[in-house]
């Protein structure tokens, strides 16, 4: 069996991967239904703007934005298990049995991982279908959006790789995975923005690359840091692994 079916099959069979699935898409439809009653309620309010908000700003982008945070939870508690597992249970050494290079293992986890675009695209998905009943949608805003929000969850994966291959505690890898994805998003808020400028710290966030596709921005440079940013964690993560081996 590869590495890959492997862990797709203990992560989709643990009833706390299931739980953690029923409480974000709780939480994020609960958020979801207080903006329709708050966009709703200020729609005489609207009336009298030149350019009021639409569905997709008003709601769409919103909701990519509030996907992302959870999703952020969910990679933590995912990613955690691939390689601070391994070496918890040491089984670490079997996985390279037979196995061409440390890269291949740590592309098999990253496959492994990669299963949970399904969830976000389902999610997206009945998103639009809601929000399509009650007005027309910027289709531009709305790719780019889903492409932020994939590329941006490729990212986090490849990240919570790499620091699940510091630690042998799933449970610490978890921990330092929030802490991590929690001050990069912090280096993209508004308030980074409005005190010291667009510096190159407020680049390196996720979040500002990822508002940056949410507008409709399909910026080259943002593309080339989500895909070369999860390249650049993974190659780290196999020579981490390889380093423990040695």
């Amino acid at each position: 069996m590869k590495i890959s079916q492997k862990d797709i099959k203990t992560l989709w069979r643990a009833p706390l991967m299931w739980l953690t699935l029923a409480l974000v898409t709780f939480m994020s439809y609960w958020f979801l239904w207080q903006m329709v009653d708050k966009y709703v309620s200020l729609q005489a309010n609207f009336a009298a703007l030149p350019n009021p908000p639409n569905i997709t700003t008003a709601l769409w982008i919103p909701y990519v934005m509030l996907m992302a945070k959870l999703m952020m939870l969910i990679i933590a508690f995912t990613s955690s298990f691939t390689i601070a597992q391994e070496k918890g249970q040491q089984t670490l050494w079997y996985l390279q049995i037979n196995r061409q290079s440390y890269g291949y293992v740590i592309a098999q986890k990253f496959k492994a991982q990669t299963v949970i675009l399904w969830y976000v695209l389902m999610m997206l998905g009945v998103t639009l279908l809601l929000l399509s009943q009650g007005g027309e949608l910027n289709w531009s805003l709305v790719i780019t959006g889903v492409i932020g929000l994939l590329l941006f969850v490729l990212w986090l994966i490849a990240l919570g790789v790499l620091i699940s291959t510091f630690s042998q505690s799933s449970a610490t890898a978890f921990l330092a995975s929030v802490v991590a994805y929690t001050l990069l998003w912090m280096l993209g808020g508004e308030g980074v923005a409005q005190e010291y400028g667009v510096n190159w710290l407020h680049l390196l966030s996720p979040a500002h690359h990822l508002r940056w596709l949410t507008q409709g921005e399909l910026s080259l440079s943002s593309m080339i840091y989500f895909v070369v940013g999860a390249w650049f964690f993974l190659s780290l993560a196999a020579q981490k692994v390889g380093r423990t081996q040695s």
